[in-house]
């Protein structure tokens, strides 16, 4: 449990400094490339660079997956920033979250992880959360106005959606598969690793410049950046990779926690359906852990 709710905290720490980037108008784009390498190097410094060189095998089928998933992350981050410029934020932050519905149907019935450990309250929650997550991430601004549905506008968020939980899904199958203990610090490095090269070399095409305010962005981006996929994956072992379980959890405690902090500091409103998605979103967390929860009681 203390793993699932680090990753949270990670990862509100990511949506604080998204938010700060606005505020401060930073290139997104260096920024997010500079992270990747700010990433790599906070992985070396507390995993130890020697560690990290010893584990290396170029070979392994968790190194070539590592590239992979670094050509994916670039282009996860490319799509939501052009979904969140074209359909806006509510669009593209609820894509991304309702992703979770790609590793939560492959962690049941693909990967069949775990799945005779799920009750009834814990089917009855993964539900629920859908429907907390569209609540929550619901537009409370009446001026936002209705948004029109068509295959068109449904395009890039909906390539949102599925390499959001490709991401998520690929992750899991590594962990079950390849990744252990010694590794579980390596392998972020080494898909960080692999993004910040894919991502610099777009930038080279493209031209893209870094400005101080960039870099000095994608530094305070990069810290909780690395050790957000690191305790995931420490999250997703110790709850014996069952992503049908960690990944409805991860989504709403992000949601909860980050909602709060917008209220707390950026001021934010909630509308009324906003807070009911709150309080289902906590009823959510119950349902999902109570076995946790009462075997620590």
């Amino acid at each position: 449990m203390i793993y699932l709710l680090l990753t949270i905290l990670a990862n509100v720490a990511i949506f604080m400094a998204f938010r700060a980037f606005s505020h401060f108008k930073v290139n997104t784009f260096p920024a997010i490339i500079t992270n990747y390498l700010v990433c790599v190097i906070t992985g070396m410094l507390y995993t130890g660079s020697q560690t990290v060189i010893s584990k290396i095998e170029p070979g392994a089928n968790w190194f070539i997956f590592a590239g992979f998933l670094g050509i994916v992350f670039v282009s996860t981050f490319f799509l939501m920033a052009r979904t969140t410029q074209l359909r806006g934020v509510a669009v593209a932050t609820v894509a991304s979250k309702m992703s979770l519905a790609i590793p939560v149907v492959f962690s049941l019935f693909i990967f069949k992880i775990a799945t005779g450990n799920l009750d009834t309250w814990n089917y009855f929650g993964i539900v629920l959360a859908f429907i907390a997550i569209l609540m929550v991430s619901k537009p409370h601004d009446p001026s936002a106005g209705k948004v029109s549905i068509s295959l068109k506008t449904l395009g890039l968020p909906l390539a949102v959606f599925m390499m959001g939980g490709v991401i998520d899904t690929s992750l899991n199958y590594a962990n079950h598969h390849w990744i252990t203990t010694e590794l579980e610090p390596v392998f972020p490095i080494l898909t960080f690793g692999f993004a910040f090269t894919w991502g610099i070399i777009f930038c080279l095409v493209k031209k893209i410049r870094f400005t101080k305010k960039d870099i000095l962005a994608g530094v305070l981006l990069g810290i909780p950046n690395y050790f957000s996929i690191f305790l995931q994956l420490k999250a997703l072992s110790a709850f014996d990779n069952n992503g049908a379980i960690v990944y409805p959890s991860l989504n709403i405690g992000i949601i909860i926690v980050s909602t709060l902090a917008a209220v707390i500091f950026f001021r934010e409103k909630l509308g009324p359906i906003n807070r009911i998605g709150v309080v289902l979103a906590i009823i959510v967390i119950f349902l999902l852990s109570h076995q946790e929860i009462l075997k620590n009681i």
